[in-house]
C-alpha cells in the first residue's frame, strides 16, 4: 500500500480525535458549570428561607417586648408566614434526592406548628394575657423556628453531596477524554514517522552519491518554548526572592511585587497572637498607614472571611462587583497549624478566577515559612505602603 496514502489517512483519523475530543470536553464544561449555577441557585433559596425564618423568630418575640407595637408586630409576622411558604414550595422544587426532600418537608411541618402556635399567642396578647403569650414563644416558638432552620440547611447538604460527586466524576472523564486524546495522537504520530514515503528515495541518493565529510560546526541552542502565562514566570520570580530572604524587613517589598502579580490593589498579612485568639496586621502594601492603624485586631470566631480562613486553614473568598471589589484570604500553615492569613483585595470578579486562588495560595504557603506568630518581626505601621 502507498505509504502517503497512510499518512493521509492518520492525519484524518487524528483530525477526528481532536474533534471529537473538543466536543465531549465542552459538553463536560457546560454540564459542570450548568450544575454549579443550579448549586448556587439552591443555596440563595435557603439562605432566603433562613432569613425570613428568622425574622418571623424576632418579630413574635417583639409581641411581648417592652416598647413594641404589638400590632405592628404581629402584622408583620403575618405577612411573613406566606412568604416562608412560597419559599418552601420553590425551594422543594429544586430538589431531587429524597433525603432532602423529606428535611424540607420537616421543616415545612415546623413552620405550620409555628403557625399554629402564633395563632394562640396573638389571641393572649389581644386578651392581656402577656406570661402565657412568653411562656409559648420562648419555649415551643423558638423550638419550631430552630427546628425549621437546621431541617432547612440539613436539606441543602443533602442535596448539595450528589451533585459535588456528579461534578467530580465529570471532571475525571474530562481527564480520562484528556489522556485518551493525547496517547492516540501520539500513537499517530509515531506511525507517522515510521511510514516516511521519501525515506527509501534518500537511501537511494545517498547511496549512489559518495561521501563527502561533513561540515562540522556547532548547532545553536533551541530557544525555550513561552510560557502558559506572565503570571507563572513572575510567580516564579517571586518565590525564588522568598526563598532567599534573609531578615523580614526584605518582605515589604516582595509583598509588593506579590500583589502586583495578583493584579491586586492591597494585600495584608494578618498574623496569630500567642494564644490563637485573635488576628493582628503584620504587613501591608496598598493601604495608608493611618488605615492600617485603625484596623485593630480580628477575633478568632469573628464572622468574616479573615477569621473563617483562619478556623477552617482553608481559603475563603468575598464576592465583589463592578462597583465594589472582592477579597481572596488564604491560609498561613505551617506543620504546627494556622498562624495567620493572607487577605488579598481583588477587582470585581477577579477573585473566583482559579488561578488567581493558586497564586494566592503560592504566596501564602511562601510567607507562612517565613513568618511567626505573635507578630514582633515587622510593625504593621512600617510594613504598609499607599
Amino acid at each position: 500500500m502507498n505509504s502517503r496514502l497512510i499518512r493521509v489517512l492518520l492525519v484524518f483519523i487524528g483530525v477526528a480525535i481532536g474533534c471529537a475530543a473538543g466536543y465531549l470536553l465542552k459538553d463536560l464544561d457546560s454540564r459542570i458549570h450548568a450544575q454549579r449555577a443550579s448549586a448556587d441557585s439552591l443555596r440563595d433559596r435557603a439562605q432566603a428561607m433562613s432569613v425570613t425564618i428568622a425574622e418571623l423568630r424576632a418579630g413574635q418575640v417583639a409581641y411581648v417586648a417592652r416598647g413594641q407595637g404589638e400590632g405592628f408586630w404581629m402584622t408583620h409576622v403575618a405577612s411573613l408566614l406566606p412568604s416562608v411558604q412560597k419559599q418552601a414550595v420553590d425551594f422543594a422544587a429544586e430538589l431531587t434526592t429524597p433525603s432532602a426532600r423529606a428535611a424540607l418537608e420537616s421543616a415545612a411541618d415546623a413552620l405550620e406548628n409555628f403557625r399554629t402556635l402564633d395563632s394562640r399567642v396573638k389571641d393572649f396578647v389581644i386578651s392581656g394575657n402577656s406570661l402565657l403569650a412568653a411562656d409559648l414563644i420562648f419555649s415551643d416558638g423558638l423550638e419550631s423556628t430552630a427546628t425549621a432552620s437546621t431541617q432547612v440547611a440539613a436539606a441543602l447538604n443533602e442535596e448539595l453531596m450528589p451533585r459535588t460527586a456528579d461534578i467530580a466524576r465529570m471532571r475525571s472523564r474530562q481527564l480520562a477524554i484528556l489522556g485518551g486524546a493525547a496517547g492516540g495522537l501520539l500513537l499517530l504520530m509515531m506511525v507517522l514517522a515510521l511510514t516516511n514515503p521519501f525515506s527509501q528515495q534518500k537511501d537511494q541518493a545517498q547511496a549512489s552519491t559518495p561521501a563527502v565529510e561533513p561540515v562540522r560546526f556547532e548547532a545553536p541552542l533551541p530557544r525555550a518554548r513561552p510560557a502558559i502565562t506572565p503570571k507563572l514566570v513572575n510567580t516564579a520570580r517571586v518565590c525564588g526572592e522568598f526563598a532567599r530572604v534573609i531578615e523580614l524587613r526584605q518582605l515589604p517589598a516582595l509583598l509588593e511585587r506579590a500583589a502586583k502579580v495578583l493584579e491586586a490593589s492591597g494585600v495584608i498579612v494578618w498574623l496569630a497572637d500567642s494564644g490563637g485568639h485573635e488576628l493582628r496586621p503584620a504587613m501591608a502594601h496598598g493601604y495608608a498607614d493611618q488605615i492600617v492603624a485603625k484596623m485593630g485586631t480580628i477575633p478568632r470566631d469573628a464572622n468574616n472571611a479573615a477569621a473563617a480562613a483562619y478556623r477552617s486553614a482553608e481559603l475563603r473568598t468575598v464576592t465583589g462587583d463592578s462597583a465594589n471589589g472582592g477579597a481572596m484570604v488564604a491560609p498561613l500553615v505551617t506543620s504546627e497549624g494556622c498562624i495567620g492569613v493572607l487577605s488579598v483585595e481583588m477587582k470585581g470578579g477577579s477573585e473566583k478566577d482559579e488561578s488567581c486562588q493558586a497564586l494566592a495560595a503560592i504566596f501564602a504557603a511562601q510567607l507562612a515559612t517565613l513568618v511567626s506568630s505573635p507578630v514582633t518581626a515587622v510593625p504593621a505601621r512600617a510594613a504598609a505602603q499607599g
